[in-house]
């Protein structure tokens, strides 16, 4: 089984390219705050890059070395203004230390289930705290905890054709650890091209899964005021069936 950064890296443009809703969102707040901005757990570079064409300063961090190499190659293609506006840095949001200070940082696409104990989440809020300016937001968005979710059933996510001419067809499946509140999840990716065999790439993950109310008290344990929550990007109150939770949170 590859390291499932590896696998994510290698297909994730591929499968999240039409999507630009937390792009928009995140790019709103932007507006409200100024840069610079701090993208923590920036993967591929996929809301990095558009945030630097927009004219903002913004830094990326991941703990990916894989992610990171994708991001760099992605920015490469940039135009230099382009370029210039974008910091990126391999290390963990837990306890990496920057000179500079922020007016947003934001944590995009369930990135924050990414750690895995109640520690591991304070000290990343804790430390994004630490670099932000006075007043300055932090925004995060995660999936809202749908328990009654059929277990190991695999799901169909789409397929995709790539410029090599490969098909790509994507499959989930997903279980609950309800003791430990995390979800192991497999991706299994069926690619296959005219001039070679057919073949299976696997790759599974674990994210500790938040609920509502256990994420304002956690926030607010971290030194940060929530200002807002909605249940989706467009800016729809949360409710019992929202499909995520996005909080917008200022740093006291």
């Amino acid at each position: 089984m590859l390291d499932p950064y590896e696998a994510s890296a290698r297909y994730y443009d591929l499968w999240h390219e039409d999507f630009h809703d937390d792009v928009e969102f995140y790019l709103k707040l932007a507006e409200r705050t100024g840069g610079p901005v701090l993208e923590c757990m920036s993967g591929t570079g996929r809301v990095l890059v558009p945030f630097a064409r927009a004219g903002y300063e913004i830094t990326g961090i991941d703990r990916s070395a894989t992610m990171m190499d994708r991001c760099t190659t992605k920015v490469s293609f940039e135009r230099a203004e382009v370029q210039q506006r974008i910091e990126l840095h391999h290390g963990d949001v837990r306890d990496i230390k920057l000179d500079r200070r922020y007016r947003l940082a934001f944590m995009p696409f369930n990135s924050f289930l990414h750690l895995l104990t109640t520690a591991d989440q304070e000290k990343a809020l804790l430390n994004v705290r630490e670099h932000l300016e006075e007043g300055g937001l932090l925004s995060f968005a995660v999936f809202s905890p749908r328990l009654d979710r059929p277990e190991h059933l695999v799901r169909h996510r789409g397929t995709r054709v790539t410029t090599q001419g490969e098909i790509i067809s994507w499959f989930e499946a997903q279980v609950f650890d309800q003791g430990n509140q995390r979800t192991t999840v497999t991706y299994f990716y069926d690619v296959s091209r005219q001039d070679k065999p057919a073949r299976r790439v696997t790759t599974e993950f674990t994210l500790r899964y938040l609920f509502y109310r256990e994420a304002l008290e956690l926030l607010s344990r971290c030194g940060f005021e929530v200002v807002e929550t909605y249940g989706d990007y467009q800016g729809s109150e949360f409710t019992a069936t929202s499909p995520i939770m996005v909080f917008v949170a200022r740093k006291t």
